[in-house]
């Protein structure tokens, strides 16, 4: 779960400092929109996966785990 909680946190914080940003009519870096890129995507696929865990792991019945 804490796994899940710090890829959350990362996708967050990444989407509040461009939304923030936006509103304060500041540009963003380009490098900085790079290296947030890669780690949004590394964020959102360990929280893809560490959900689908979590969810397999307290699911006992197949058709649940189907669904």
């Amino acid at each position: 779960m804490q796994r899940i909680e710090e890829a959350y946190n990362t996708l967050a914080e990444g989407t509040r400092y461009v939304y923030d940003q936006v509103h304060a009519n500041e540009e963003i870096a380009e490098a900085w929109v790079r290296t947030e890129l890669v780690n949004a995507a590394n964020a959102y696929q360990t929280l893809a996966q560490d959900v689908w865990q979590a969810v397999l792991e307290r699911t006992s019945e197949d058709n649940q785990r189907q669904i």
